[in-house]
């Protein structure tokens, strides 16, 4: 057998030891993949110096560029649950839609509100008070609403930047953000339209809620408008969309071009956005907002430690010359190399529950390996959105979170959630699929 063959099947026991750790003895994952980082440096035979190196190195280089990105989007989401403006935002989107489509309005008021609270748990949680007098007016069943609602929330998370998950795949992966940003919209289509299908397919037939619409949390002078409730979240898209577009054009030398060049970088348009946060809500006292930015703060560090241990696995991956050794296995075996990003990220997410673990180990361990499977950064930031849709079960927060308001039991909750979010995957796979054609 060659050291190849052997580093390969080291890089193979290691991956199954990260699903079998956080998913059957639910270990942190940051401690497993540390763990596992070490032991399979030492499997392919890295000697202490250059384990060392690989994880020092590795660690530091990930979080360079993805610390603040990350903290300042959890910010910003803690700010829009705090203070209403998610609720707001939704409410606009129930107005402008109409009554009649009520399952489409809900759908896309979670759709656009699970983008900058940064967490579909949260962002169905935030929007479910006004579900129940949605569906007493409209005449439209609970359960269907509670669907697409957990359709729009989890889609536009699980897919769209800057939610972090998916921003921070295609920082790992090195994707650029706007032909990424236009892609992952370009998909959420049709995974929408095909979790709206199923939810009116499997629960056409329950009763309407009988409830009272209630009021949203807070007093009127407390929660913000649209214009300020949206500004936090849609400033920094707008400032790195604006470079992006105008980039090219404009001389990086120049006052226009250079100011732009730097406020429309992620790092810098992101904090941009917090500052937003803080100046239109500046009425709840900076002692208030302190405390919401360093909750926002505490709830990064966890991800930020997954993102860290991810990039030391990553350089043990490059240091072991995986990469190339992986690529000419697949290329002769004629699998396409988009499917190793979806199945890995499908394989995490269904045995270990945490969509975020999925988003965050899975890029570490493909980064390495894209010149070996031949495909765009991109594309392989789509295939691994993609494979983290599959599946929603038990073991993840947002299944209970859904079933219990929608007074589903588990057996009820399989064959709605989760072969819908199988059937997001696929749908997701098929677009990815067709763009890497033409792309």
């Amino acid at each position: 057998m060659s050291p190849e063959t052997v580093t390969l099947l080291v890089f193979l026991v290691g991956v199954v030891a990260i699903v079998l750790l956080t998913a059957r003895w639910r270990w942190h994952a940051f401690l497993s993949i540390l763990l596992v980082t070490v032991a399979v440096a030492l499997g392919a035979g890295l000697d202490p110096d250059q384990v060392v190196a690989c994880v020092t190195g590795g660690f530091g280089q990930a979080l360079s560029y993805t610390t603040i990105i990350v903290i300042s989007g959890f910010i910003i989401g803690e700010f829009l649950e705090r203070t209403g403006g998610a609720l707001t935002i939704a409410s606009a989107v129930l107005r402008v839609v109409g009554s009649r489509r009520a399952a489409l309005a809900v759908a896309l008021a979670g759709y656009i509100v699970g983008v900058p609270v940064m967490c579909c748990d949260t962002a169905f949680i935030v929007l479910s008070p006004a579900i129940r007098g949605v569906s007493a007016r409209s005449r439209v069943p609970l359960p269907m609403l509670a669907l697409a609602l957990a359709v729009g929330t989890y889609s536009s998370f699980k897919l769209i930047p800057p939610s972090p998950g998916p921003l921070a795949v295609l920082t790992l992966f090195g994707a650029d953000f706007t032909r990424t940003l236009l892609l992952t919209l370009l998909i959420s289509v049709p995974v929408m339209a095909v979790g709206l299908a199923w939810a009116r397919h499997q629960t056409g037939t329950a009763p309407a809620a009988e409830l009272p619409d209630k009021p949203p949390t807070g007093s009127p002078d407390a929660t913000p408008g649209l214009g300020a409730a949206s500004l936090p979240a849609a400033l920094p898209i707008l400032l790195i969309v604006l470079k992006a577009v105008l980039g090219p054009i404009l001389d990086p030398a120049g006052l226009v071009g250079g100011c732009l060049d730097l406020v429309g970088h992620p790092v810098i348009a992101l904090p941009i956005g917090v500052f937003a946060a803080l100046a239109v809500n500046r009425r709840a006292g900076m002692a208030t907002m302190t405390q919401w930015i360093a909750k926002a703060i505490t709830r990064a560090g966890s991800i930020l430690a997954i993102v860290g241990a991810g990039g030391a696995l990553g350089a043990v991956v490059r240091a072991c010359g995986m990469g190339d050794y992986l690529g000419r296995l697949l290329t002769g075996a004629g699998i396409p190399g988009l499917l190793v990003p979806f199945v890995l990220a499908m394989a995490l997410k269904t045995a270990q529950g945490s969509s975020m673990v999925t988003l965050f180990t899975t890029p570490a361990i493909v980064a390495p390996l894209l010149t070996g499977l031949g495909i765009a950064p991109e594309i392989a930031t789509l295939a691994t959105l993609a494979g983290a849709l599959a599946v929603v079960h038990v073991n993840d927060s947002f299944f209970w979170v859904v079933t219990r308001f929608a007074d589903m039991d588990v057996t009820a909750g399989y064959k709605s959630l989760t072969v819908l979010s199988l059937l997001q995957a696929l749908v997701a796979l098929g677009m990815v699929l067709v763009l890497n054609l033409v792309m």
